[in-house]
């Protein structure tokens, strides 16, 4: 069940060559992967050499459409239409060579066959593998046992194994059993044999549980799981099923186990056997085992799919770098959603002091553990001489048995002891090589560099100055920092460092002025209070002049939620606006909100008023507050269709689509950037934010709805529900949840994003 996996980058440095790509042989496309951990969808190819990789969207999309072979401009033009984001020649030649091609499943056309392609090399797995039984009797036997997994099947056995456990617990059975062993330890080899065959019935139970779910196991087979002896069952088809049925699929062994303890069981009522008595309960504490999730048991396996997410351990390493003070989120760990992400963290935090301790007692206990083993071994070494002496095999058997399991696990630790010190020597191998700049031999005499001039720019900051460290300003971080009088600083925390990139961003200067259109295709999804809320985000932070002009013909109500009610209106600008020559002239129209100075022009809320402002009217106010302000908000109206937003559209420099989180919301949203692509209007599609305005606590949008946004604008961000925002009224920035003003500063830093084109204000 081990996938290699591939992440995907659209553009890079390399330049076109016109070359022509095609599929590996044998690859089997399996589908997306259900019920994935990962914000975005993941595809499952498998390779012919029965090797799994998973994909992100864009790369299987690369692997699809490289077959048949033609020119690279062919396939990026049609990854780009099934995308919905332009794929560059020179971005698809990029992903091909360092991704599809060293994972085997993209060459170029007329090349032989990759010979060595990269496959997963997961921590704690089985190595030594070999094929037991294959693939095409396993799918017969498990399509034969398959419906044992009918629902009343499975509970039935449970309770029927309940009653077992009560009956040969509460006989004397067991104690009669206990006193043949030692009477006759031959029978352990006989219960050793039964355990080994329940093994095999564990992996059967794993491919009839995978082929019940619809999908299709693959061989069985043994390894070394470090240097001990186990059984395998290929489901890795199993990822195309959902959630259920991959779990199904993790614990059908179990569920063959109960019925083989029926077996055991009855038989022992039927005979009296002390030996299938004491079988059954060995196979009982055996199943216990394998739901340890700390190590590859079955356990394991149902938490990672559980979590939506395949290799865990793989996910080790990224965790603990994102939980180091002061350093950015690994890419690992930020890609999975929410829960997954809190699922997996609490597992590492969990599973990392777990292997860490056992590693340790194991190193600190090791000679004692040698010694004993050593003497072990030496005192079956007698009992087999007795038994040569005596030609008693089943004896010598049992001594070979058990120096074997006394050897294995001295043998298993000096292994993992080896591995573990190879890899931290590679690893501060690979560091030094890193921290090591390279040496140069230069084959000709170079010219030494001529003295700098020192003068008084010189004097800066930046060059007599060593940077100050960062300081943390929230949470018990701060609280350690003034409480040890700023002795001790452990840094900001990774949120309050991510606020603080996306306050530098929102910072972009402007030269000029930037113009955002706040528009919506429905009323009534919050698009005014964004508008509010985003000025007031750029007013406080950025510190220049921002001003919002409430552009909804009917009866905006904009003014009214910055200030008390101001007897100034856009009317009135328009019809002073020869005599308006300054800033102070102008700030005597405008309502300013004390707390952001936030200013914003009011919009004619007169009933006797008959028509509404034009564009020419919209034009001629933009062209007046261009001279005035640096970032200029324009909360439009619905009406896509009406000549006013049109206007308002063609003047914005940005646009902030505002959507309700639910399907209708989505549905209106995409409409909006549909007429924009058809009239003109492309430029601004790209460079759209969306902001998915929560109705109610908890309200997210679909995940689909999501990445339909993604692909097509820059940026799409949740605002969460705040009842602050609720009323409608005069609204004060500082009550705000701090969920709420974080999510407005990652609004306001996408949209200085684009404050900069190309490099140029």
């Amino acid at each position: 069940m081990d996938l290699t996996t591939a992440e995907t980058q659209l553009t890079a440095p390399p330049p076109a060559t016109g070359q022509r790509w095609r599929q590996a042989r044998g690859l089997q496309f399996l589908g997306p992967v259900q019920g994935s951990g990962l914000k975005d969808p993941a595809f499952l190819v498998r390779r012919v050499d029965d090797q799994v990789v998973q994909l992100s969207e864009l790369l299987h999309l690369v692997v699809r459409a490289v077959e048949p072979p033609r020119p690279a401009e062919q396939v990026a033009d049609d990854v780009s239409a099934a995308y919905g984001r332009t794929l560059s020649v020179r971005g698809l030649e990029h992903l091909v060579t360092t991704r599809l091609e060293p994972l085997g499943l993209v060459v170029p056309d007329e090349s032989p066959e990759p010979l060595r392609p990269a496959r997963a090399r997961p921590l704690l797995a089985l190595t030594a593998k070999g094929t037991l039984v294959p693939a095409g009797a396993v799918s017969r036997l498990a399509g034969v046992l398959a419906p044992l997994f009918w629902p009343p099947l499975v509970a039935l056995p449970l309770i029927a194994l309940v009653v077992a456990d009560v009956v040969m617990l509460t006989g004397d059975g067991f104690w009669t059993a206990i006193s043949e062993v030692f009477a006759t330890p031959v029978v352990v080899l006989l219960i050793y044999a039964l355990l080994t065959a329940a093994a095999l019935v564990h992996e059967v139970g794993h491919a009839a549980a995978c082929r019940y779910g619809g999908a299709h196991p693959g061989e069985i087979g043994f390894g070394l799981y470090l240097v001990f002896p186990a059984f395998y069952t290929d489901v890795t088809d199993s990822y195309r099923l959902g959630r259920a049925g991959r779990v199904r699929t993790d614990l059908g062994g179990l569920h063959f186990n109960v019925l083989t303890v029926l077996v055991l069981a009855g038989a022992h009522l039927a005979t009296g056997s002390g030996v299938l008595l004491l079988t059954a309960l060995v196979l009982q504490l055996q199943m216990l085992q394998q739901l340890i999730p700390v190590v590859r048991f079955d356990g394991y396996y149902v938490l990672s799919d559980l979590a939506g997410v395949p290799d865990l351990f793989a996910r080790v390493g990224p965790v603990l770098r994102s939980l180091r003070p002061g350093h950015p989120e690994d890419p690992r760990v930020s890609e999975l959603r929410p829960r997954s992400r809190r699922f997996v963290i609490g597992w590492v935090l969990v599973v990392v002091p777990v292997l860490a301790a056992a590693l340790a007692w194991a190193l600190w206990h090791l000679p004692e553990l040698v010694a004993r083993g050593a003497e072990g071994v030496r005192l079956q070494q007698l009992v087999f001489d007795v038994a040569w002496e005596r030609r008693d095999w089943p004896a010598m058997a049992l001594a070979v048995v058990s120096i074997a399991l006394l050897l294995l696990p001295i043998l298993g630790a000096a292994l993992a002891f080896w591995r573990l010190g190879t890899t931290l020597f590679l690893l501060a191998r690979a560091r030094v090589a890193a921290s090591t700049p390279p040496s140069y031999e230069p084959t000709e005499a170079v010219a030494p560099d001529p003295p700098r001039i020192l003068t008084a720019a010189d004097f800066t900051d930046e060059v007599m100055y060593a940077a100050p460290a960062a300081v943390p300003t929230q949470g018990w971080r701060s609280a350690v920092y003034r409480g040890s009088g700023h002795l001790l600083n452990p840094g900001p925390s990774l949120p309050e460092q991510r606020r603080r990139e996306l306050e530098r961003r929102l910072r972009t200067p402007v030269d000029g002025s930037r113009r955002v259109v706040v528009m919506s295709r429905k009323g009534g999804v919050g698009k005014t209070t964004i508008t509010l809320a985003l000025g007031s985000t750029f007013a406080l932070l950025r510190g220049d002049r921002v001003i919002a002009v409430d552009a909804n013909p009917d009866a905006g109500n904009l003014a009214h939620r910055v200030a008390p009610p101001h007897d100034r209106t856009v009317t009135d600008v328009l019809r002073d606006l020869d005599q308006i020559t300054t800033y102070a002239a102008l700030r005597r129209y405008t309502s300013q909100a004390a707390e952001s100075r936030l200013e914003v022009v009011a919009s004619d809320d007169d009933p006797g008023i008959g028509r509404a402002l034009d564009r020419d009217d919209y034009h001629r106010l933009i062209g007046l507050l261009d001279r005035f302000y640096n970032v200029i908000l324009l909360d439009t109206g619905t009406g896509i269709l009406d000549s006013a937003n049109q206007g308002l559209l063609t003047e914005a420099d940005q646009v902030v689509l505002v959507v309700r989180a639910g399907l209708d919301g989505g549905r209106a949203g995409a409409l909006t950037l549909d007429w924009m692509d058809q009239h003109g209007f492309e430029d601004l599609v790209a460079r759209t934010v969306v902001v998915v305005n929560a109705e109610r606590r908890g309200s997210e949008p679909p995940e689909p709805m999501r990445r339909h946004f993604e692909k097509r604008c820059a940026r799409v961000v949740t605002v969460p529900w705040d009842d602050a925002l609720e009323p409608g009224a005069l609204t004060d920035m500082s009550s705000l949840h701090r969920g709420t003003r974080d999510a407005l500063v990652d609004v306001a830093a996408a949209v200085a994003d684009n404050f900069v084109v190309d490099g140029v204000p």
